[in-house]
This record gives C-alpha cells, structure tokens and sequence, in this order.
C-alpha cells in the first residue's frame, strides 16, 4: 500500500503525496471515505501497495503501526475498540480491544471526541475539534482530533471488504490526532505578552488621567474613565478639569487616535500641555491653536481631537472650541436637549486649522456632557444614531454628575467587554445658583423656552460666538 497516499487523507499530516489511482474508486477518483484493504483477488488489478513491493504486501495495520501519530481504529454503533497503533499505547498506555469506547478509551470522553464519532456513524461525514490538552504518560500535549469514516466492512480485522457501489452507514470510525502542542504554546505566550503589554498600557492611561478632580463652588463635576475590553488595545481618551484665574475652570476631554502604549505617552503630553496653556488665560481657539502645533511636533502621524471649555461663573458663560471632536451636549433646565453644531476646527496635529471660540450663557440647572467617541460609536450603526441615543439618554438621565456618568455608560451598553475605551466628563450648574452678576450681563437672562433656540451674536474680540442656553 502507499503509505504517502493513504496518510495525506489524514487530518493534520504535515506532507502530501501527488494522488495516485486507489482501488475501490471510480474512473480513479478517490471516494469520500477512508478506505480499508483487504486481501486482493487474483484477478482484480494490482493493489497500490503491490505497485511499490510487490512481493510484500502491506496491510493497513502495519501502515497505521508505522505512523508518528496517534491512530486508533472502533467498529459498531458502540465504537468497540478494534485497534490502537504504537503511538497511541505509548500516549496512553495500553488499551483493551473489544470494549466500547467509553470503557477502553476513557480519554476521548474527556476530549468531547465520542460525541463526534457518534455524528460520522449517523452522517458518514468526518469531524473534528481542535487543540485539544491530552494528559498523557508523557505530560500535558496538545492535539488536533479527527474522526474518519471507515466502509462498510468489519474494521476488527482492518479489512474493507465493502463494494464501491454499496450504500450504508460506515462499519467503524479512524480517530487521528495531529499534535498541535508548539502552536499551542506559543500562542498562549503571545496572549500572555500582549495582556502583559495591555496591562502597562492601562496602567499608564490611569496614571495620566487626573487622580482627583478640583471641585468648584459653582460648578459640580464628575468623570469617569472606561477602558475597553481584553480585546481593544488601550488607547488615549482623556479628560481634565483645570482651575484657572478669576474663579473660572477648564473642561478639557480629548481622543488621541491609535491604541496602545504609543497613544497613551502622546495623551500624556497633549494633557500636560493643555494645563500649561490653560493658566496663560487664553481663549480656547487660541488653546486649540497651540495644540495643534505641539500635536504635530510629537508625532506629525498622530492626530488627536479636543474640546476645551472655559467657564465663568460671574458671567454665567461657557467658552469653548472644538478640534474635531464630538458636539457637547446640554440639558436645559426644562429637560430640552442641546447639540452644538457650530464650526468646527480640524484635529489636532493636522496643522494650519482655523479654530473658533463660542460662547454660550448658561441658566442654572443646566448639566453638560462631555465625552470620546467610544460612547456613541459602533461597528454595524451609523454614528448619528449613537449620537440621538446619548441625547435621549441624557433627557431621563437625573441626579448628581457621577449619577449621570454611570446611567449613560450603562444605558449606552459599555460594559467590561466593551470593544473601545471610554472617557465622560459630566457638568451641572446647581439649580439654586445666585452668582453675582456684572449689569451689563444682566439683561442677558432669557426665559427657559427661548434658551432652546440658543440665540447667536458676534464677539469681534474673541472671533466668537454668543448664544443663550
């Protein structure tokens, strides 16, 4: 018999032979099954095994005794155990023929292989699983598992003594198993690397992000900082609240893009930056400006989007400019819902980007929600229905603004397991607040319904817009 022949139908047999004609086929196409020898009729053709020796034909036994591998041979509904080659008994240690699988193959019951061969009994098709850990008299080894249909013949004697033209289910099934244990291994080493890798990352990502937020007298804040599952690498969503000059406070969130360690050092120093720019007292387009050439000098292939916010609680203003990022959002005191859709400067370390300030008078009670694109963007939805989900979410979100950072992260189904990273920066206004304020920003104070319509009107000074919120 060709030994090249036969093994190349085996799952997992790491050579191939070019196919040559078999015995028991039609037009010299090999069937579906694994076919077993038996003895030859003098006056059939000369079997593949006589073609190589012809004064010492092989049976299927002596092949299977010969391979590397671990082959073992049932018959019957039961998978009696009709033969095991040397590979297997040295895997396993000796095995008793005759009994039942279960019984004289114990350790295919823990693999889940007996289930299978009860499927290529029933279908005649094979089946597989993959690495698979074997505890062997040789220690922990991994295999890929086949189950092969045998004809139709008795297999106890591994003879095929099966017609080519005759229908039935096979008579036994050829379990082979192809060690896998290197790949194995070596892929648990590379899990094991990039976990390790991941961890650095996460801790790195934590450790630039503010430890403790500063708390104004007029301005509540939260934030919160998810970062995505053992699948997503980390990347570099970030958030800060800066106390500055005159009582005021910065709001910055920003999304350096890629993943990884890389992302994370270049968040580290757009953020250190951004505290720095933050106590010249400049407006924000003039921040965005200074940002985007710093952007650029870190890495002219790393861009990173931002909103930086500055609010004045003597004014009752909120100062802000975009870099490419996702629109603020505002809840009214009436529970209406604000998106800011004003101009929008490019990212960050594009360069060149014209950038505009706009300003926003907000009434007490307002919550604002800043956060990165982790929140609202998935794979299989268009961006905007995140967007409008967020928004409603926000509508019958109430409470305090590390209430209403958990009840968007939970409403917005990012958990543990969650396929990007997440940064939520959330502000309230306390409804009580009785600021003082300067007389000519008195006449300012709009009722409630006409905050909605967020009324526009030019700051030469600032090249910024004024709206009522």
């Amino acid at each position: 018999m060709n030994l090249m022949r036969w093994s190349a139908r085996l799952t997992g047999v790491p050579w191939r032979a070019a196919p040559q004609t078999a015995v028991g086929t039609e037009d010299g196409v090999p069937s579906g099954d694994v076919v077993v020898p038996g003895p030859r009729d003098p006056t059939s053709p000369a079997t593949a095994a006589e073609l190589l020796d012809p004064h010492k034909p092989q049976h299927l036994r002596e092949v299977l005794n010969r391979i590397p591998a671990p082959v073992a041979v049932t018959y019957g509904s039961l998978h009696q155990l009709a033969y095991a080659n040397r590979a297997y008994r040295e895997l396993f240690g000796e095995r008793p023929t005759g009994l039942p699988a279960c019984e004289a193959l114990p350790e295919l019951a823990t693999l889940g292989v007996l289930p299978l061969m009860d499927q290529v009994i029933r279908g005649g098709r094979p089946r597989s699983v993959k690495a698979r850990c074997i505890l062997g008299l040789t220690g922990n080894r991994y295999y890929n598992v086949s189950c092969v249909p045998l004809g139709t013949g008795d297999p106890r004697d591994l003879r095929d003594t099966r017609d080519a033209s005759t229908d039935g289910p096979p008579a036994g099934v050829l379990i082979f198993a192809a060690e896998v244990t290197d790949q194995v291994l070596a892929a648990a080493r590379l899990r094991e690397a990039e976990r390790r890798q991941r961890e650095a990352a996460v801790t790195l990502q934590r450790s630039l992000l503010p430890q403790k937020l500063d708390q104004p007298a007029d301005l509540r804040v939260a934030a919160t900082y998810q970062p995505g599952g053992a699948e997503a690498a980390v990347g570099g969503d970030w958030y800060d609240v800066i106390a500055i000059d005159g009582g005021r406070t910065a709001l910055v969130i920003g999304d350096v893009m890629g993943r990884g360690l890389r992302a994370a050092a270049v968040m580290g120093q757009l953020r250190t930056a951004v505290r720095a720019y933050a106590r010249l007292d400049l407006p924000p387009h003039e921040v965005m400006r200074l940002l985007d050439g710093l952007a650029m000098e870190i890495d002219a292939n790393q861009i990173a989007t931002c909103t930086y916010a500055v609010w004045d609680p003597r004014r009752r203003t909120l100062s802000y400019a975009s870099a490419g990022h996702l629109p603020m959002l505002l809840r009214c005191p009436d529970g209406t819902i604000l998106r800011s859709e004003e101009q929008n400067g490019p990212p960050l370390g594009t360069g060149g980007g014209l950038h505009v300030s706009h300003t926003l008078r907000l009434l007490p009670g307002t919550t604002g929600v800043l956060y990165t694109d982790g929140l609202v963007e998935r794979r299989d939805e268009d961006i905007d229905q995140g967007l409008d989900l967020l928004a409603r979410t926000l509508t019958g979100a109430i409470g305090a603004p590390e209430v209403i950072c958990a009840r968007l992260l939970r409403a917005m189904g990012v958990t543990s397991e969650h396929d990007d990273d997440v940064a939520v920066l959330a502000f309230q206004l306390p409804a009580g607040d009785t600021a003082e304020e300067s007389p000519e920003a008195a006449p300012m104070e709009v009722a409630a319904e006409v905050a909605a319509e967020a009324a526009v009107e030019r700051e030469p000074a600032l090249d910024s817009v004024s709206g009522e919120v």
